[in-house]
């Protein structure tokens, strides 16, 4: 059940006077990816209230619902627990935060927690310290502060998110999805050899009535073993959304956009009618229509628009056409849309192709595999290299090209306290003792420099 919430009330006037500097780890936050949010709320906010984890919960969202920054030892740990259930999605929003009152959960920490709404979605931020945490009234605004703004961010990345969010999205599903298979099929056999060891031991009896203890344990496994079979079902409709109710979405944003433009619409989907697809997947090709939906609206001689889907085991394909007069074979603004699609589905290992010729009018068909690359890198290095998020990756990059915190802070526009937490951050989750050998683990993991250009 979620827990209730204890009102604190804004500060009339006095707000928390953010130093300069620190204002660049505000606007890392306000512009973070979908999967760099936690950390970059846990950067803003450590210099006014030290913690030791930081817990970012988004019951609304289906595809990163929990995000966690904390140390390796930590993470396990926090990972455990199914943070959504702790959190109302119907919490109360407003233009500031609410105190969370949070159960001991037993890891040693002591934790705290704030809500805010954005919209419809509530999104709560959970500190964990394994010492003393006692919040004084500047530290309880400035705490309210970040929450306000990572639920704005959140809810900005959910409507509208990166190329980034949507691969890692995809990726973090699949893997679930992975992990969730291998621990229900072993379970299932547990379960089954259960059965058939319980059915055995009341089969010796002969004509004797068997045990009600054996009656009772072979009905118990039986039911379990049904509900992890419905438990199964429930859990992939979390991660994946009906391939028709994607496509209808998408078709009631397309005729909003044909109606301004006075166009005619065509709609078709070719797929089974119970089938399913990831939601990164389902969201990249909602953007995908709208977008070409709108370049439509501006083709000149356009006046009928075809929409179709079509999904089969391993992509979705995406087609948009209208039927106007086209462009010449080097006209600038094809180009330019074909630019926009593939920026706009970079990380999903997608296709664009935007054809166009004189009066045959202008079609974009886009390609959108189901399934991301296996998480699992190939070597330790790249194992380690794989726990770091976005940032501490472009961080790293730097540090490989022999840059100082001042200069990665320069090219980045972030603080220097805020290179020194990515360092720190990096240095903990390889497992080196110093910048030197981060440069070594990443030159093994095949990570250059960036490109100058």
């Amino acid at each position: 059940m979620p827990q209730p919430y204890l009102h604190v009330a804004e500060a009339p006037a006095a707000t928390p006077a953010w130093p300069d500097d620190e204002f660049r780890a505000l606007a890392d936050l306000v512009s973070a990816s979908g999967s760099e949010v936690a950390d970059c709320a846990q950067a803003a906010l450590a210099p006014w209230l030290p913690h030791d984890a930081l817990v970012l919960v988004t019951p609304g969202s289906p595809d990163v619902p929990v995000q966690i920054a904390a140390p390796s030892e930590m993470l396990e740990r926090l990972a455990e627990f199914d943070w959504s259930t702790m959190v109302d999605s119907d919490a109360p929003g407003g233009t500031g935060a609410t105190r969370l009152v949070l159960p001991d959960l037993g890891v040693g920490l002591r934790l705290a927690g704030w809500v805010a709404g954005a919209g419809k979605q509530a999104v709560a931020l959970i500190l964990g310290a394994s010492g003393p945490l006692h919040i004084d009234p500047e530290q309880e605004r400035a705490a309210m502060r970040v929450a306000v703004l990572t639920a704005a961010r959140a809810r900005s990345v959910e409507q509208d998110p990166s190329p980034g969010t949507l691969a890692f999205a995809l990726a973090i599903n699949q893997e679930r999805k992975r992990v969730r298979s291998e621990m229900h099929s072993r379970q299932a056999a547990t379960l089954s050899s259960l059965l058939q060891t319980l059915r055995r031991a009341g089969g010796t009896s002969g004509s004797r009535s068997v045990p009600p203890a054996v009656l009772e344990a072979i009905d118990l496994a039986s039911r379990e073993l049904l509900e992890l079979k419905a438990g199964s079902k429930r859990e992939e409709t979390s991660t994946d959304v009906g391939v028709a109710e994607a496509f209808a979405d998408a078709e009631g944003e397309v005729r909003g956009i044909v109606r301004a433009g006075e166009l005619q619409l065509v709609v078709g989907l070719d797929a089974a009618e119970d089938a399913r697809l990831p939601r990164a997947i389902a969201h990249a090709a909602r953007i995908v229509t709208r977008a070409s939906a709108l370049n439509a609206t501006h083709h000149p001689g356009a006046g009928k628009l075809r929409v179709h889907w079509r999904l089969t085991p391993d992509v979705l394909t995406v087609t948009v056409a209208d039927n106007g007069t086209g462009f010449p074979e080097h006209h600038d603004r094809p180009r330019r849309e074909l630019a926009y699609m593939r920026r706009r589905v970079a990380g999903l290992r997608a296709t664009v192709q935007v054809d166009t010729a004189p009066q045959w009018g202008s079609a974009v068909m886009c390609e959108l595999p189901l399934h991301a690359p296996p998480l699992a890198p190939e070597t330790p290095a790249g194992e380690r290299i794989s726990q770091l998020r976005d940032r501490e990756c472009e961080v790293l990059e730097l540090l490989v090209a022999g840059l100082r915190n001042g200069d990665i802070a320069e090219r980045l526009f972030i603080t220097v306290r805020t290179v020194k937490f990515h360092v720190s951050n990096i240095l903990h989750k390889l497992d080196v003792q110093s910048r030197t050998e981060a440069i070594a683990l990443a030159h093994a993991a095949g990570i250059s420099a960036p490109d100058e250009s």
